[in-house]
């Protein structure tokens, strides 16, 4: 039949699929080995909590359960590097994070009249679901006992990740609870990182621009924003995103602050 080739091994027929026979190296492999280096580099100097998404080789159902360790073979050495699920909490300093790959937001949009991001993430958190369209458009795993998205306390900080801009929103519960809501930019299309200061819980976004290939210019001091320490471990890492990165501020970060 087509696409199936037959040889004969003493004897017997073996039938192999085409795409097998061909010595071709899936470009996801090539793609998790880069992520892997990258990984390498950010977890030798700090902490790193790798959520799944929606394309990421996981289970498809919420909640996602951590990527397998053996992925990431040089990072995963690392005490610093943390494979979680998404939905994913965690404290910082006794802050409650709480996030989201996007799915649960991505979802809402689709089957209502909804698309701002911020909104819909505050709508989940008034409601106390961080996934009220499963299991009915969303898929999530059918618990019976219990349901592990039902807000039980109120996060300090909710981001959800995958949207389209970036965008803060502080709102205020009935009880006096304070949240800032997060709406993260996709890395792939945006090239953007989003930074949140555990003191005063300002946020903001920065632009990286890689340069692959490319001698990078600084000349320009209007171009990078370090605000680095004059200890050494500073300084060294200051020259390690000189020699990698050029990090731009965003152009209308002051309208969406």
């Amino acid at each position: 039949s087509s696409g199936i080739n037959a040889e004969c091994h003493y004897g017997r027929a073996v039938k192999q699929a085409k795409y097998l026979s061909k010595k071709v190296q899936a470009a996801s492999i090539a793609a998790a080995q880069e992520l892997d280096d990258v990984l390498t580099q950010l977890v030798s100097c700090i902490f790193v909590d790798l959520m799944p998404g929606e394309y990421d080789p996981a289970n498809f159902s919420l909640p996602q359960q951590p990527l397998h360790r053996c992925i990431f073979p040089q990072a995963a050495q690392y005490t610093s590097f943390q494979s979680v699920t998404n939905p994913y909490e965690y404290d910082i300093d006794g802050l409650t994070f709480l996030g989201t790959s996007g799915q649960n937001i991505k979802n809402i949009r689709q089957y209502t009249g909804l698309s701002d991001p911020l909104e819909i993430a505050e709508i989940t958190l008034k409601c106390r679901h961080l996934a009220p369209t499963c299991p009915d458009t969303l898929g999530c795993y059918p618990f019976t006992e219990e349901d592990p998205f039902i807000l039980r306390e109120c996060p300090h900080v909710y981001f959800v990740g995958n949207q389209k801009t970036f965008g803060v929103k502080k709102i205020e519960g009935e009880q006096g609870q304070k949240t800032l809501i997060v709406s993260v930019p996709g890395f792939f299309h945006s090239k953007q990182v989003v930074l949140v200061n555990l003191k005063d819980l300002s946020c903001f976004c920065v632009s990286v621009a890689t340069l692959i290939g490319e001698t990078p210019d600084f000349a320009n001091s209007d171009k990078v924003h370090l605000n680095a320490s004059d200890d050494e471990d500073s300084e060294d890492m200051v020259d390690v995103l000189n020699e990698n990165v050029n990090i731009l501020p965003d152009d209308d970060m002051d309208d969406q602050m």
